[in-house]
């Protein structure tokens, strides 16, 4: 006991007789039902403050931490549905791709009609 020092053997004795009562207060039904009605007014606490932030910042035309959140979503479902819409879409050229006949010689484009009668025209 020497080697501790001497706050530590202060610290060590009142535990030794705060420890036994404080452990009985603790595993009472009192104890239980404190601390759940605490955590219920915390709980109405926060909402209620929630709620009030949410109206003011409303009132700002600013977005809530409600509103942030439901784009957020939103913006991951876009995020899934353009991945699967590009998935189909490459799966559709490769389909059309496979499918396509080997391409054809290109034909030599003809002057539109109107400008092959002026050359004649202009010919004769």
């Amino acid at each position: 006991m020497a080697d501790r020092p001497t706050w530590r053997q202060g610290f060590d004795a009142l535990e030794k007789e705060l420890s036994p009562r404080l452990e009985a207060l603790i595993q009472s039904e009192q104890f239980a039902v404190a601390m759940g009605l605490v955590a219920r007014v915390q709980r109405a606490v926060e909402g209620e403050m929630a709620r009030s932030t949410r109206r003011v910042l409303h009132r700002l035309n600013l977005p809530a931490g409600t509103d942030v959140s439901r784009i957020l979503n939103e913006i991951g479902q876009l995020r899934v549905q353009v991945r699967e819409l590009s998935a189909e879409l490459d799966e559709a050229r490769n389909d059309l791709a496979s499918r396509r006949p080997a391409p054809v010689a290109a034909i030599p484009k003809r002057a539109p009609a109107k400008k092959r009668a002026a050359k004649r025209a202009g010919a004769a």
